[in-house]
């Protein structure tokens, strides 16, 4: 991202070429801060409305921009001597304001989009005229990688001369209050573009007509010190080079259309050794006192209020080891990633919830060595043809196995032990097609069957009473076979 307030003598400016549109001409400017480019497409009338309000602002000559023609300004020859003269025109213009850019001369070269001084006096200029009501709606606001990154390079910076920064309305100081008010953070690559939230080749392509890529920019969020929920859609976690001040008081995460392949790289993105790091397991006084855990560098803490992580959409293949570090964790959502099986959530003692619909789950064998405390299990569309492994979750009361590969009605009888379990679902597994499946499901469930909401619905009387007859002859029949 460029910053024309320090690299002002490493900028260019030129006007390569000219296009022609449904009969307009288009000069296509290019501008050139240190490693930043972008190019911007002005008209002609636009230069003439740029020099008269300079004229009028600044007092700048007028004769600087070539004269307007009416006729002949078609002609080839012509366009080509316009354009050598518009670029010296813009030259001048960058030679005599090379300290600083007026407003008009910033928005016209839009560098109010890729420069930090200037997008940042976009978003002074917003915060304070609507600031109230932006934070009036649960105190959440969306930004780009890039404002996040320009508040961060900022907050680096030697503060600007009063003319360069425009105190009053542009002031940084309303960016940073509204950011200090805020409680729900959503970071994207780009705004404006919701497709660019949902892809992760998003972070690759370059922002508008720019050559920066959302992907190569770092930074920190020390200025959102208050919020307690952060949602990072697209971009890589470890993009956070600093994110300790948010640690006291952070309760929720989400991370989601990243190619993030471990839960390290979200719970330690600010550590470049997190490959090497083992975190402790928590003590029962650590889980008691919400108090940190260090890993065995000593330098990674905990994150002491953290109760939900929504990893969806991502390409984890494990649940490593620094799930220990939210011992509080209530929630789990680690829906449409590429997991096989679960690990390290034994140390969780307070999750009640887990979903890991959309995986490539085959076999669950032991669960209950991991998810002792467990309420809801969210596992639709994996590959379970077995269910045995979830007979030993007492606790359990939700459980949805839908679009799985059960076939078996014997397979309910492993769930249907579980004396808490209140709702199930199984539509979607080849057992669902068999006569009378839901009849035949409800009766494994025996005296509890008009308890069980199976597939959002409880049994009708008709059901119910087939269950009952059912649920006698399977009695019989087990107690016979016991027999023999």
């Amino acid at each position: 991202m460029s910053c024309y307030f320090r690299q002002n003598s490493d900028t260019d400016i030129a006007i390569p070429k000219y296009v022609e549109s449904s009969g307009v001409t288009y000069y296509t400017i290019k501008v050139r801060v240190a490693q930043v480019e972008w190019l911007v497409e002005r008209r002609y009338k636009d230069f003439d409305e740029l020099n008269e309000k300079l004229v009028e602002e600044i007092a700048i000559s007028k004769k600087l921009l070539p004269p307007k023609k009416i006729v002949g300004n078609k002609n080839p020859t012509f366009l080509e001597e316009r354009r050598q003269k518009l670029e010296k025109y813009l030259r001048e213009l960058m030679v005599f304001f090379r300290i600083q850019l007026p407003r008009v001369l910033a928005e016209f070269l839009e560098f109010n989009k890729y420069d930090i001084i200037y997008l940042l006096q976009d978003l002074a200029k917003l915060f304070i005229e609507s600031g109230e009501a932006l934070l009036s709606n649960r105190k959440q606001f969306h930004f780009s990688a890039l404002q996040v990154y320009a508040i961060s390079e900022r907050l680096n910076l030697p503060c600007p001369p009063e003319n360069i920064e425009h105190r009053g309305r542009f002031d940084f100081s309303h960016v940073l209050d509204f950011c200090t008010q805020l409680e729900i953070l959503k970071v994207t690559p780009v705004k404006d573009n919701d497709s660019f939230a949902s892809d992760y080749n998003a972070v690759d392509v370059p922002i508008g007509s720019s050559n920066i890529i959302p992907k190569k920019l770092k930074f920190n969020l020390n200025a959102f010190r208050n919020i307690h929920t952060l949602k990072f859609y697209a971009l890589p976690p470890e993009n956070i080079l600093d994110i300790g001040l948010l640690k006291p008081s952070l309760q929720k995460i989400c991370v989601h259309n990243t190619i993030t392949t471990s839960i390290n790289q979200v719970l330690l993105c600010d550590n470049v050794h997190k490959e090497n790091v083992t975190v402790n397991s928590p003590t029962k006084a650590d889980i008691a006192l919400q108090g940190p855990i260090t890993s065995s560098s000593g330098s990674c803490t905990n994150w002491p209020k953290i109760n939900e992580l929504n990893f969806s959409g991502n390409l984890l293949t494990q649940i490593d080891e620094s799930v220990r570090l939210v011992p509080q964790l209530r929630n789990l959502v680690l829906e449409q990633n590429r997991l096989k099986t679960i690990r390290n959530l034994a140390e969780l003692p307070h999750l009640q919830t887990l979903t890991l619909s959309v995986n490539l789950i085959s076999d669950c064998i032991n669960w209950h060595l991991e998810l002792g405390n467990l309420i809801t299990l969210n596992l639709a569309q994996n590959k379970l043809k077995s269910v045995k492994g979830l007979r030993k979750l007492l606790s359990l009361v939700n459980l949805d196995l839908s679009c799985n590969l059960i076939e078996d009605v014997e397979e309910v009888d492993n769930i249907a032990c579980l004396p808490l379990l209140e709702t199930l679902r199984l539509t979607g597994n080849p057992l669902a097609s068999i006569v009378d499946y839901r009849s035949r499901v409800l009766a494994r469930f025996h005296d509890r069957a008009s308890e069980i909401v199976l597939d959002s619905e409880k049994g009708t009387h008709k059901e119910l009473d087939t269950a009952l007859v059912l649920s006698a002859l399977h009695v019989s029949f087990l107690r016979k076979k016991s027999q023999q």
